[in-house]
């Protein structure tokens, strides 16, 4: 076999899986998608669509519902088993102690890149003003997660991720990374990072990083309606919870 055989092969296959990966990461916006809305967030045909989502159906990845599909349980089990999953299993009792106790929105959440994952959300019905679904993304220097991650992550990733003008959420969001720089030091200097209607109209938060051997493995943040007051009565317990998870968390990410 020659040299440009072997590349033919090797090619193929990893166009497919890129295309999977693609595809799956389409189910973050909507936990039960048609054919027709898979294909038109993922920037497929619906042709090539199909023919992607019937192999992710054949092992396990993806299955129906109804007219639609959705994420298999099978995928919960394998993200449960990644260190962003054993942190979510340690906090999640406190998670559950802290919302209790203030009666809000609680996020658990950890950076890539330039944005923040929702791993974890706890919230009530009355809570509609938080449009968070785990598994969304959303820029970090827009929310209070994540400043407070971005202040205790790597100086070069802050730098590229302050580079040029920044993308905004709201009118209140930081644009200017200059700005943003300075916020992230007052963050490092408070251990507390706030979001006044930067990231969704009327919302605000609060949020503190799970710092482990100086690096920031993921942020706790209280979520309440601006009109609610300030953050400041929002600290304490917000401190304490993620005392208590850092406490918790030795040993489990080895």
């Amino acid at each position: 076999m020659g040299k440009g055989a072997a590349v033919r092969e090797t090619a193929v296959p990893s166009s497919v899986m890129q295309k999977a990966f693609d595809l799956l990461q389409v189910f973050r916006h909507g936990r039960v998608l048609t054919l027709s809305e898979v294909a038109r967030r993922a920037g497929l045909p619906k042709s090539t669509a199909y023919r992607v989502l019937g192999m992710l159906v054949q092992v396990g990845a993806v299955e129906h519902e109804g007219t639609g599909y959705r994420i298999a349980f099978r995928m919960t089990a394998i993200g449960a088993a990644s260190p962003e999953g054993a942190v979510r299993h340690v906090a999640l009792p406190y998670l559950l102690d802290l919302h209790r106790a203030v009666g809000h929105t609680i996020h658990l959440c950890v950076l890539r890149g330039p944005e923040v994952v929702y791993v974890e959300k706890l919230y009530t019905p009355r809570a509609r003003l938080f449009a968070t679904e785990v598994g969304m993304t959303l820029p970090a220097h827009c929310t209070s997660v994540g400043k407070a991650l971005l202040a205790y992550t790597d100086p070069d990733l802050v730098e590229a991720t302050t580079t040029g003008r920044l993308r905004g959420l709201t009118a209140r969001s930081v644009r200017d990374p200059e700005l943003l720089r300075r916020e992230l030091r007052r963050v490092r200097q408070r251990g507390v990072a706030t979001d006044v209607e930067e990231a969704a109209p009327g919302r605000s938060c609060v949020a503190m990083p799970i710092v482990l051997g100086g690096e920031a493995v993921a942020a706790v943040s209280i979520g309440f309606p601006t009109e609610h007051g300030s953050v400041d009565a929002f600290v304490p317990p917000l401190r304490r919870t993620v005392s208590s998870i850092v406490r918790a968390l030795p040993g489990v990410l080895t």
